[in-house]
């Protein structure tokens, strides 16, 4: 059986084999990406250096496939579900899982310490990826919806709304925001420390749902090897011309949007390489599917448990202890730097593989005792609540008798 995309990682998801590489691929440049670039000392960040060139691009190469890849998926689940908007399964999930993510994304910024003496820190409510991420999945739904009961073009609302979310980034970047209270500036602006904002950051989304639309429209298409080389010239042809288009757009519109777009045009370059690296993977899991590990697709499905132990590890922002504070920021050399990476690396790819037994005990140990006490509180509670009720009653009952 040997297809460009492999059916799947599980019969009850259904996900495609190269997407789950891809972020497989991702999520472990994410690890070794973040623990270098916070130990890594100033002095040997030289981008003179080939080596560290080479990996400074990489990692620049890892929020647009996570965003474009979460967008592909998602609408390609979407539109597979196949029921009215409200009956879709996948619309009920993802308005959930956004609203989630975004919750998520503040909690793994607190301190356990300062919430208990009720202390706050502005880096409490700046934005970093799951907020993004989980912004992006309710955009996803909303334009789903809005096509939906407008009888608009699906795909043509999530491109317009791809390349629209670009085109708007430097005006947003310049506008001063400071009118508004501060948890929304850090949605609009990264001046208070937010790492990603939904502009442009969205943008990679609603475009990698318009690859997810064609995915579900062609999936035989993306079974045979024309689908990754369609990408890869797509993906060079958008790295290498972008540029010259947004020129000629600001020649023809006169708008500067597209001048300072056109002067640093990371965002549709880093598109055109997102694309490229969608089709080696295709390639990749067509040539090679039978000798892909699973750990390392499953690597791809627990992006999200990955992603939020790395964070307090790293950070230690729930304990403020973490690995940047023991070891110190930005205090290694490129070989420690490199060795500590690959440990941290390691590490995960153990505790993936180890994942179903910790899940297990946690339940085992820690959920099952929380429903417990749950359960016992609330008794308690309904007894107190019908002890007051009965009790009320007798002194209502008490009095009209006296008065009798």
């Amino acid at each position: 059986m040997n297809q460009a995309v492999a059916s799947v990682a599980s019969s009850s998801s259904k996900r495609l084999i190269f997407i789950d590489a891809l972020r497989a691929y991702a999520i472990l440049m994410m690890l070794q990406g973040h623990f270098v670039d916070t130990l890594l000392a100033d002095t040997y960040r030289d981008l003179s250096s080939p080596i560290f060139a080479t990996w400074s691009f990489m990692r620049g190469m890892t929020a647009p496939i996570f965003f474009t890849a979460s967008g592909l998926i998602f609408v390609f689940l979407l539109l597979k579900d196949g029921r009215p908007l409200k009956e879709n399964y996948r619309v009920k999930k993802g308005i959930r899982r956004g609203l989630f993510l975004v919750a998520l994304g503040y909690i793994l910024k607190w301190n356990i310490f300062a919430v208990l003496v009720f202390q706050f820190y502005t880096s409490f409510i700046t934005l970093d990826v799951l907020h993004n991420i989980g912004i992006a999945i309710l955009t996803l739904i909303g334009a789903y919806a809005l096509s939906q009961k407008l009888q608009w073009s699906f795909p043509v609302l999530l491109g317009a709304g791809g390349l629209g979310v670009f085109f708007l980034f430097p005006m947003v970047t310049h506008t001063d925001w400071s009118f508004l209270p501060l948890i929304l500036q850090n949605y609009l602006t990264m001046e208070n420390g937010s790492v990603f904002t939904p502009i442009p950051w969205v943008g990679y989304t609603l475009l990698g749902g318009v690859l997810g639309w064609h995915l579900h429209k062609q999936t035989q298409w993306y079974r045979t090897p024309w689908s990754g080389l369609a990408l890869f010239l797509a993906g060079v042809w958008l790295s290498q011309t972008s540029t010259r288009a947004l020129l000629n757009l600001h020649e023809l519109t006169g708008l500067n949007n597209m001048l300072e777009l056109a002067n640093d045009n990371w965002l549709f370059w880093r598109l055109g390489h997102v694309l490229i690296v969608i089709a080696l993977f295709i390639w990749f899991t067509q040539l090679f599917y039978r000798y892909i590990p699973k750990l390392f697709l499953t690597i791809g499905s627990e992006t999200l448990t990955i992603y939020s132990v790395h964070y307090v590890l790293l950070y230690g922002t729930w304990t403020g202890l973490g690995i940047s504070r023991i070891l110190g920021q930005r205090s290694l050399n490129p070989f420690e730097a490199a060795i500590g990476a690959l440990l941290f690396v390691v590490f995960f790819i153990v505790l993936v593989y180890r994942l179903e037994p910790i899940r297990e005990w946690l339940d085992a140990q820690v959920t099952a005792k929380i429903r417990v006490f749950y359960r016992l509180s609330r008794v308690k509670v309904m007894r107190m609540y019908y002890a007051f009720r009965f009790q009320g009653g007798s002194r209502q009952l008490g009095k009209s008798e006296e008065r009798l």
